[in-house]
């Protein structure tokens, strides 16, 4: 009798129920949990409140806060020594791009320049403060005029220097221009200047009101060179508003009623978090004078100061009318000045009591609230895994032979889930032999056999390739070179997968890549000129990143072709692979080839700029017959998405530009053409390595005109 029972209640230990086993460990954890929380929050207290008050706050947050206002002003060092660099003359046309980005992406500045000893000047500013043109007659500003590009460059006829000034929007496209007779003032007699020229560095200057809009900032100027007499090429520079500092101070709020100062040396307030006036504008509206620490209404502030400035102290504690502070000071690196903050000590008692007040009162609901509910959630938990495994028995439900050891476990859900978690894995085992990851889904869930053979489709094919990956593969140890070669393949999948293409094989240090198969996708072709494109962005980014780790940049060629191809199973039996055959993988392949004879990214056949055009910005390249094949089809330049490169405007002139020329090609008009193509070449120097076989062509023909039945086709002899 006792046997019977024994083994009852020891099948019924080693075999439990889930729903069991949850009630009881949720509510013994449960228990523990409460009782931990309702413990701590009788524990804690007002002294420990301020002891962490003392140590954190005073000795890490405050400091924090100061290195990132250092950071801040390290960043627009460093963005100066970079723009310094890259300013090669005052003629560069690239300063306009380079200074607008540094403004977009360091939102606390005000305007980059740079004046050259020869009095010429460039700018790119924002229009804070400024609403009309320069030139009152011409009235106020589009609200939507955003930034400004200014120059100031001697007229080469009448000697002296002018003004100009070019009005942008958001999207830095410009919506105004104004020409000034005379420049407005010599940035070379500008103290920022002078103290840069003397200081032969990267130099602050004194709070000062800025001309143009009579609003108060520092500025850092760095001299970009030195001429033999010890004077400066010139002087790069960027403005800083005191605005700005208030907008910096705000983000780095502590507490709720904290209230953050930026103090001179001298005790005299540069900038605040309050909108209390730090600086007073002299009689002439071209000085100022900053206000003092001891000349302002705030009591918390003054007695902070007293405690703090001028000490060795960091921290301080004191009341101002029954009202505790807590003060902390640091001094920054980058300019002569302290970053004090004044938090009341309510913030931090006040926030703390309501923490464990409602911790208290949380802890009792939810413990009695929770006994209730997991004896609802120990049911729901059990039955979907319950279900769950009998649809893992149903997707492994295959001819298999041999069993693996299943789990050692006492819970008779978790035995069950790991027998058909088995079953499953070895299932999808099998279906390891196709890499697409699509088509194994698919099959999974149809219960599809994988079977050898094809069916004909429309798809859009990518063929990638290394440029001079030979030469890349000698200068780097193997096992760097695969690691090198699996970050690139890595990056480049991610870019096709997100645009819902199907890695079909990576061949070398080449890519195969398809749309439209195995699963219909009907925006294949744009998707795969937007991974085509993507591809190039990315790369772009990890040249910049590969380059200073001594890793070598991996530039890319892409072919794109879309058409009919036989898309299925081919190999064998016991080994198949899921891929693409016919004539437009050919050309495909071949357009990744022909990249190198034109000196261009990414080459399109007319198929696919056909289905893209509108939504892709396409440049007619030529009319090829790749190698193996007879019939020419018009070749394109995949530029950009429509709109979305800073360059579109520029790109738009081109692809227009060269459409004409390519017409009159076409047409026979060979001198037209090649005088179109050379102008071409000289508005986009860029595009030269591609036209120049369609001028030398052109040259040929003038002089030996091709038969009757020339088409344009140009047959190309290499892969």
């Amino acid at each position: 009798m006792i046997a019977p029972i024994k083994n009852f209640w020891k099948k019924l230990l080693r075999d439990r129920r889930l729903g069991v086993d949850i009630l009881s460990a949720f509510s013994a954890l449960l228990g523990v949990a409460v009782a931990c929380e309702i413990l701590y929050a009788s524990y804690a207290n007002k002294k420990l409140i301020l002891d962490f008050e003392k140590e954190y706050y005073s000795k890490t947050v405050a400091k924090t806060a100061t290195n990132l206002i250092d950071e801040q002003l390290r960043q627009l060092e460093l963005v100066l020594k970079v723009l310094a660099k890259n300013f090669h003359n005052n003629q560069s046309p690239q300063y306009g791009s380079l200074f607008l980005e540094s403004l977009k992406s360091l939102p606390y500045t005000l305007s980059f320049y740079v004046a050259m000893k020869n009095g010429t000047y460039f700018q790119a500013r924002t229009l804070d403060g400024i609403t009309t043109f320069q030139n009152s007659n011409l009235g106020a500003l589009p609200s939507y005029a955003k930034f400004a590009l200014r120059a100031m460059q001697r007229n080469n006829q009448t000697g002296q220097m002018v003004e100009s000034w070019d009005y942008l929007n958001e999207d830095l496209g410009s919506i105004a221009k104004e020409s000034l007779p005379s420049a407005l003032y010599n940035a070379t007699k500008r103290d920022w200047y002078m103290k840069a020229e003397m200081n032969k560095g990267a130099v602050w200057s004194d709070v000062y009101l800025f001309k143009t809009t009579k609003t108060a900032g520092m500025t850092l100027s760095m001299p970009l060179g030195y001429n033999d007499d010890s004077t400066a090429t010139g002087v790069i520079a960027v403005d800083f508003a005191i605005k700005q500092f208030k907008d910096l101070l705000d983000s780095i709020k502590i507490t709720k009623e904290s209230k953050t100062y930026l103090i001179s040396n001298k005790n005299e307030i540069i900038a605040s978090s309050t909108n209390m006036k730090t600086f007073k504008i002299t009689n002439d509206s071209v000085g100022l004078t900053l206000i003092s620490v001891s000349s302002t209404d705030d009591l918390a502030l003054e007695e902070a100061a007293k405690h703090l400035l001028g000490t060795d102290s960091r921290h301080a504690s004191f009341e101002v009318n029954k009202i505790g502070y807590v003060a902390s000071v640091q001094k920054l690196t980058r300019i002569p000045c302290s970053l004090l903050i004044i938090s009341p000590q309510n913030d931090f008692v006040d926030c703390f009591s309501t923490v464990q007040r409602d911790m208290l009162l949380l802890s009792i609901f939810v413990f009695f609230f929770s006994i209730v509910m997991i004896l609802l959630l120990s049911r729901r938990i059990s039955r979907p895994i319950t279900e769950l495994c009998y649809a893992a028995k149903k997707i492994g439900e295959m001819d298999l032979s041999g069993e693996m050891p299943l789990p050692d476990s006492d819970i008779l859900e978790i035995k069950e889930l790991a027998t058909a978690m088995q079953s499953m894995k070895l299932g999808v085992a099998t279906f390891s032999k196709y890499a697409p990851r699509d088509l194994v889904t698919r099959l999974i869930r149809e219960g599809m056999e994988p079977e050898l053979g094809g069916e004909t489709k429309n798809i859009t094919l990518f063929f990638s390739d290394i440029e001079k990956f030979s030469t890349v593969s000698e200068k780097l140890p193997a096992e760097y070179l695969i690691l090198h070669l699996s970050e690139y393949f890595d990056e480049i999948t991610k870019e096709i997968m997100r645009n819902n293409g199907v890695i079909d094989k990576y061949i070398g240090d080449s890519v195969m890549a398809i749309w439209g198969a195995p699963n219909r996708d009907d925006d294949q072709v744009v998707n795969a000129c937007y991974a085509a494109l993507g591809s190039q962005k990315l790369l772009k980014k990890l040249e910049k990143k590969w380059l200073p780790l001594g890793k070598p940049a991996l530039p890319t060629r892409i072919g794109l072709h879309t058409g009919a191809a036989i898309v299925g199973n081919i190999g064998s039996n016991d080994r198949m692979n899921f891929t693409a055959i016919g004539s437009a993988v050919d050309i495909a392949s071949r357009l990744e080839g022909a990249n190198k004879f034109y000196g261009t990214k990414i080459l399109a056949s007319e198929d696919v700029e056909r289905v893209a055009r509108g939504r892709v910005l396409f440049r007619v390249i030529d009319k090829v017959a790749v190698k193996g094949k007879s019939i020419g089809i018009v070749i394109y330049e995949p530029l950009s998405t429509m709109g979305e490169d800073s360059e579109y405007y520029s790109q738009i002139q081109l692809c227009a530009k060269t459409k004409e020329a390519f017409e009159l090609y076409l047409e026979r008009n060979f001198e037209k053409a090649i005088a179109k193509y050379k102008r071409i070449v000289d508005l986009f120097p860029e595009a030269e390595r591609s036209i120049t076989p369609l001028i030398e062509r052109c040259s040929e023909y003038s002089k030996d005109p091709p038969p009757d039945d020339w088409d344009g086709t140009f047959h190309l002899t290499q892969k």
